[in-house]
């Protein structure tokens, strides 16, 4: 009985082990993503990147990155191109700095814009470089709750 009993154990063990993905095993709790992204209809794709700063030295040091590789202040680490998909909720909301007129955008407001309109999110992804821009992503239940943009001066 003792030995059925541990085989089971060892049977549900190893189910549950080899059930999970590489990226849950890897990263069980990881609901912040930083890169660029598209949105396709209700789905956001994110090529996700590395934010590096002078803080991250021991990062530098492994990278072989200088100080001119990093003019302001960061590098962007982008060693792959996979990207990774997520639905976007109804209520997502979208941080970001409106550097030019847009058409919700009225002159004079804070250029610190925040929206859960996806529309207007839209236009301003559609207005910039966004393979340029970077975006911190965050993720609650495999649907993203806020996109904020990574803005440095």
């Amino acid at each position: 009985m003792k030995k059925l009993l541990t085989l089971l154990i060892l049977g549900l063990v190893s189910f549950v082990l080899f059930s999970c993905n590489q990226t849950d095993v890897a990263n069980p709790n990881k609901d912040l993503y930083i890169g660029h992204i598209n949105i396709v209809e209700d789905t956001l794709i994110l090529d996700e990147v590395e934010w590096i700063t002078d803080e991250n030295q021991d990062r530098i040091t492994e990278l072989g990155l200088s100080q001119s590789d990093m003019p302001n202040g960061y590098y962007i680490n982008n060693p792959s191109t996979d990207t990774v998909s997520f639905k976007i909720a109804e209520d997502t909301e979208y941080n970001f700095v409106v550097l030019q007129s847009l058409s919700f955008y009225k002159e004079g407001e804070d250029r610190n814009y925040s929206t859960t309109k996806k529309e207007e999110f839209m236009e301003f992804l559609n207005n910039v470089y966004s393979d340029k821009v970077v975006f911190w992503v965050e993720v609650k239940d495999g649907f993203v709750v806020s996109i904020k943009e990574q803005f440095t001066n």
